[in-house]
């Protein structure tokens, strides 16, 4: 069944129009009304913060999966897994089409529009920079919003169904309120980081593993090694590099659009080893 519900989400959500139930907007919009609420209760600067913005959607997830996810042959927990993955996957642009977008824009050689792609696949920071420099930041942020937006929901999922899914997704929006809020808080912050970066830490590793069976193994496997005491971040895209046959290097390295649609290829073979993995798996159990 989860199998079956990968492969149905996969192919429904790069079908779904951008925006709608699976943004941000309504997230941010709940988050911003209990903020002052808990703050008055001096219940908000703090881990409990984040656990009380996240167990109120969470938890009717939890009870309909625990609860009615057998039901209808299992009909139901089909739907909720599909629509637990969608969201997940987030409501944005689908992973091509922001590729294509930056790609497009650096071959014609218009930098405004190839800042704002990047800035999409950047996950909504402006980074400014040299026109030349962007294929390798795009690269860069394309194999960190792939762990963001594909990888870490889909380990969540076959860990730990729907609810894992969403979970990481709701972690994943904690985190983007207090980035967009002025007044969020250090406390709430800092604690909605650790837990994401908490929430990362396998889906980093298995992904680099299947990057480095997907691409170039020892290249990808010495970087990784190389660049553990490096933030995790740099590590997992410096590792995708790798696996591209880039080298890793200090200085600026002189890539074009190419190596952007080659991370993308990359990241495709990767999802399609994933997907042979939970197969592989769904065998062994049935077996």
């Amino acid at each position: 069944m989860k199998l079956l519900a990968l492969i149905a989400a996969l192919l429904i959500n790069s079908r779904l129009p951008p925006g709608g139930w699976r943004s941000a907007r309504g997230f941010f919009r709940y988050s911003a009304w209990l903020q002052p609420r808990l703050m008055r209760l001096r219940a908000w600067d703090h881990g409990l913060g984040v656990a009380l913005v996240l167990l109120p959607p969470l938890l009717p997830v939890a009870i309909l999966q625990w609860s009615l996810g057998g039901a209808l042959f299992g009909g139901v927990g089909l739907v909720l897994s599909v629509a637990a993955l969608c969201f997940a996957f987030g409501g944005g642009e689908p992973l091509e089409a922001e590729v294509a977008a930056f790609t497009a824009a650096w071959r014609r050689g218009d930098t405004a529009a190839a800042a704002s792609a990047l800035k999409a696949l950047a996950g909504g920071r402006d980074e400014p920079m040299a026109f030349e420099a962007m294929p390798e930041a795009a690269a860069g942020h394309l194999m960190l919003r792939a762990r963001t937006r594909l990888f870490a929901p889909v380990f969540w999922f076959v860990l730990l169904g729907p609810v894992g899914a969403f979970g990481y997704r709701l972690a994943v929006l904690a985190r983007a309120f207090g980035d967009c809020q002025d007044n969020a808080g250090p406390g709430y912050c800092g604690r909605a980081t650790r837990l994401v970066a908490g929430l990362d830490w396998l889906p980093d590793r298995l992904m680099a593993l299947t990057l480095a069976l997907a691409g170039h193994f020892s290249a990808a496997w010495t970087v990784w090694e190389s660049e553990a005491a490096a933030g995790a971040p740099r590590r997992l895209a410096e590792t995708g590099m790798a696996a591209l046959g880039v080298p890793l290097a200090n200085a600026p390295r002189d890539l074009t659009a190419d190596a952007v649609d080659d991370a993308y290829a990359l990241l495709r073979r990767t999802v399609y080893v994933w997907l042979a993995l939970v197969a592989a798996g769904v065998l062994l159990i049935i077996g």
